[in-house]
């Protein structure tokens, strides 16, 4: 009897490992879904551009890709364990933090950083024509009562952490971390004021919404700077095969036509709609 339950056992634990990370035929995806198009669900499936490449990446290292729905700001933290996955997708931008847990893929994508706002509730002085020529707002513009709302461990998290900490016009602001960006955003005007999150995701969640529109953020010089970020793929410290198939695919989706568009590009055109 003891030796058919340890029997037993062993084959559940290498059951348990077989599926698990990207042991096997089998590599695990952490994400987060509420990050159109790099990451959103459709007729109950995750999609989006960090799934299409992950999928790519799955071929070429011969396995079935799975992809797990989490909490962003738990994604670098269980790559970096390498138990229940070895790779984080999800729009991740590098920091110097990250880098301390995880490698990092080449950045595919540049982001600048928006603001979510309601537009019955910003003055004349709110928007401004910046020295590119673009409409846009400073981070001193960001007045505000109840607050700015972020979604955790995103960076616009870390940007907005900084501008509070260095004082100036955010000095004693609210930031109030939200676990999906969705649930932030119908905060607006009842708990928040604003919310900072990327141009692509910023644009989509004020779809539709007549009260809403957002703006890219600009620091304020004799040339104004836009806020952004650059988004990679995380792994695991040493999977160094798994990070070189995605460099791999990354650097093929990254060659333009001759139209001059990248894969990548085309990859967000789709999920777009465009």
């Amino acid at each position: 009897m003891k030796l058919n339950k340890l029997l037993l056992a062993t084959l559940l634990v290498g059951s348990v490992l077989s599926t698990s990370s990207c042991g096997g035929n089998t590599l695990v995806v952490y994400t987060e879904s509420g990050f159109a198009p790099f990451e959103y669900v459709k007729n109950g499936k995750i999609v989006g551009v960090d799934v299409d490449i992950m999928n790519k990446v799955g071929e070429k290292l011969g396995k079935k890709v799975v992809f797990e729905n989490v909490s962003f700001d738990t994604i670098v933290d269980t790559v970096s364990e390498g138990k229940l996955t070895n790779v984080g997708a999800a729009g991740l931008s590098i920091t110097e933090e990250r880098l301390e847990k995880v490698d990092f893929s080449i950045p595919y994508y540049k982001a600048n950083l928006y603001v979510i706002f309601n537009v019955d509730n910003v003055n004349n002085e709110f928007a401004h024509t910046m020295t590119d020529g673009n409409i846009g707002v400073y981070w001193s513009s960001l007045t505000t009562t109840k607050g700015i709302g972020i979604q955790t461990g995103t960076t616009a998290d870390l940007f907005l952490g900084d501008e509070i900490a260095e004082g100036g016009s955010l000095e004693g602001i609210k930031k109030s971390d939200y676990d999906f960006l969705d649930t932030a955003v119908a905060d607006i005007g009842l708990n928040i004021d604003y919310v900072i999150i990327d141009e692509l995701p910023a644009k989509k969640l004020v779809e539709g919404k007549e009260k809403l529109d957002c703006l890219p953020l600009y620091y304020k010089g004799e040339q104004d700077e836009i806020a952004f970020d650059e988004y990679a793929i995380a792994v695991t410290k040493g999977q160094d095969e798994l990070l070189n198939a995605i460099n791999d695919v990354l650097n093929e989706l990254l060659k333009k036509d001759n139209e001059g568009i990248t894969g990548i590009q085309k990859m967000v055109n789709e999920h777009l709609g465009i």
